[in-house]
């Protein structure tokens, strides 16, 4: 059976240092074990309302939903894991460091609950896909899913280290051409 996916990335304001994050990475960190179906779903719930708290520090965005997608998670997980294996190197163009990329991928078995719930969440009007509303929308459905069907997850934060942020102008260039400024 091919898996659905469901991905979703957030550029969000958040400067080295700043609690918000702090508290995002110690909530990853205190779940990186394997966790029961009822840990699973705290810590889902617990991500999305913690990125609806900094809704209004969204800068950029993207998101995806692909009904046949298993390899589509492979690339982005990939893809996130290459980056954090390279030497990170801040912008060095005097541009203010104070953006974080937060990452959630999903892979649904297809025709699941959780798969359902998402593709309904997903079946937008493409002139509505870079407005807050709709990010809004998609990350509150991550506490509706059925976790026990979910095959696999990954959330990252990016850079890895609370200290050290992305800004803005390097979110905006080469390798995140993909995010869009959300409305």
């Amino acid at each position: 059976m091919n898996e659905t996916f469901f991905g979703i990335q957030l550029a969000v304001q958040s400067p080295p240092h700043d609690p918000w994050r702090d508290k995002l990475c110690r909530l990853l960190r205190e779940h990186t074990r394997d966790l029961s179906t009822l840990d699973q779903r705290g810590l889902l719930g617990s991500i999305a309302n913690h990125l609806l708290a900094a809704e209004a520090r969204w800068s950029l965005g993207f998101w995806d939903f692909v009904p046949e997608g298993r390899a589509e998670y492979d690339d982005w997980a990939r893809g996130i894991e290459d980056d954090s294996a390279e030497t990170w190197a801040p912008d060095r163009s005097g541009a203010k460091l104070d953006h974080a990329l937060v990452s959630v991928l999903l892979a649904l078995p297809r025709g699941s609950i959780s798969a359902d719930v998402v593709a309904e969440r997903c079946d937008l009007d493409e002139a509505t896909w870079t407005q807050r509303a709709t990010f809004r929308h998609l990350v509150e459905v991550l506490p509706m899913l059925h976790v026990a069907s979910v095959r696999s997850d990954a959330i990252y934060v990016t850079p890895g280290s609370t200290g050290e942020a992305f800004s803005l102008r390097e979110l905006r260039g080469e390798g995140y051409e993909y995010l869009l400024p959300i409305e």
